[in-house]
């Protein structure tokens, strides 16, 4: 029973950042700020898919387990969480605008000394957006502006942080103004080129499959989004060299096996969402089945044992 009930609390928390998931994260953070006044912070690793891309996922999971420890010390009175990809939230409690200054100053200062020290890391830095919030604002608003703020900092050169307050439609008008249109282009060709499975964060695969789930609803085109879990078996609690180990093979396994027009990301420690676009159904299972006969033709760990299910993306109301 201890065994069970130690895994059921690991699965609530990151192996790789050790800090909340989601689910926990959120939670914990809408019930903190029912008693305290403070700030919500919405933070994103930039250039995460480049490191990746260049370095491959190591590189990239270095970069998060330093930012995760980082964190990890600012939430000794607030809370801290990993939402997903390069996505973080914080909830700072009882400080002011300038404490709040102060504090991300120094978070940013020394993310950038450990990427400095490190070549493979160098390409990271951070951006964040904050929302100042009282007991009686909702979680949920909160977010929302924070995230807007987030929006801000990355449209007007990432690498810094913006509070939703110092927004207004003048500040809005001049960022949307004014824009060159080469210089547009020339951003969006260094993000990268898409070449496959686990190229995506979580930001940028949820557009995608808002996208597909408009495509669905406009051409009646069939698309399906699929889970792949890894479980730890109930009577083992592998090292986390274990996991990692297991985890490689796995993306491994569905980058080798799944189309350049399907879509892929890592959703949680242990889980992979991938958009299948129009496969036949009756195929779904046998792609599956690639991924999973390569991936235990890699792993000789008996730890691990990965499952999958997968919908259908139903259509959107327009």
């Amino acid at each position: 029973m201890a065994t069970i009930k130690s895994q059921e609390d690991a699965k609530s928390y990151d192996f790789l950042t050790g800090l909340p998931m989601r689910n926990l994260g959120e939670r914990l953070t809408a019930e903190f700020m029912q008693t305290h006044d403070g700030c919500l912070v919405f933070l994103d690793m930039d250039n995460l898919k480049k490191i990746n891309d260049i370095y491959g996922h190591k590189a990239g999971d270095r970069a998060l387990k330093c930012l995760g420890k980082l964190l990890q010390k600012r939430a000794d009175q607030g809370i801290s969480c990993r939402l997903g990809g390069d996505e973080f939230l914080m909830f700072l409690p009882d400080t002011d605008p300038n404490s709040l200054s102060l504090q991300m100053d120094d978070l940013f200062q020394k993310f950038h000394t450990i990427t400095t020290d490190d070549p493979e890391l160098r390409f990271a830095t951070l951006s964040a957006g904050l929302c100042l919030c009282s007991t009686d604002d909702s979680f949920e608003d909160c977010y929302s502006k924070a995230d807007k703020a987030l929006y801000y900092v990355k449209q007007n050169g990432k690498n810094q942080f913006f509070f939703y307050q110092q927004i207004d439609r003048s500040t809005l008008a001049a960022s949307g103004s004014g824009k060159d249109l080469e210089l547009v282009a020339e951003s969006l060709q260094k993000s990268g080129i898409y070449v496959g499975a686990l190229d995506l964060n979580y930001r940028d695969f949820a557009r995608q499959y808002e996208y597909m789930c408009q495509l669905v609803t406009r051409s009646q085109c069939r698309c399906y989004l699929a889970m792949i879990t890894i479980e730890t078996l109930v009577d083992t609690v592998p090292d986390i060299e274990s996991i990692e180990q297991a985890l490689e093979y796995m993306e491994q396994a569905i980058r080798q096996n799944i189309r350049r027009v399907d879509i892929c990301t890592r959703y949680s420690s242990l889980q992979y969402l991938i958009i299948l676009f129009e496969p036949d159904e009756t195929h779904i299972p046998d792609i599956i089945e690639r991924i999973f006969t390569q991936y235990y033709h890699q792993c000789d760990s008996h730890d691990f044992q990965p499952s999958y299910e997968y919908l259908e993306i139903s259509p959107q109301e327009l």
